[in-house]
């Protein structure tokens, strides 16, 4: 079934901002400051996306999940929400991985 732009829109950026929150409040938790929790979250996705693309494995799930948003955004079908939801998260797992390369 298809959703108007407008209402397909607002409900993909209110998800995404809920997604977002919860992450934040979840970094929130273990950090002793608001903007080191900030770069707790903006480090892993840009540093980590960079570290991780010589990974097969973290290239695959880069890819995939820019494959995901991206059918998201173009069907904008009910079930294309949960789809780019899926890959948004799987894009913040992924620059997490490439960060836990560097690391370990």
């Amino acid at each position: 079934m298809r959703m108007t732009n407008s209402r397909y829109y607002r409900t993909l950026v209110s998800g995404s901002l809920l997604i977002m929150g919860v992450i934040f409040l979840g970094f929130l938790a273990h950090s002793s400051s608001l903007t080191g929790t900030v770069a707790w979250i903006l480090i892993p996705v840009t540093i980590g996306i960079a570290m991780g693309a010589s990974v097969p494995e973290i290239l695959f799930c880069v890819v995939a999940s820019s494959c995901l948003m991206g059918y998201g955004l173009l069907v904008r079908k009910r079930h294309a929400l949960t789809l780019f939801w899926s890959g948004f998260i799987l894009f913040f797992l992924a620059g997490l991985m490439g960060w836990q390369t560097r690391i370990g």
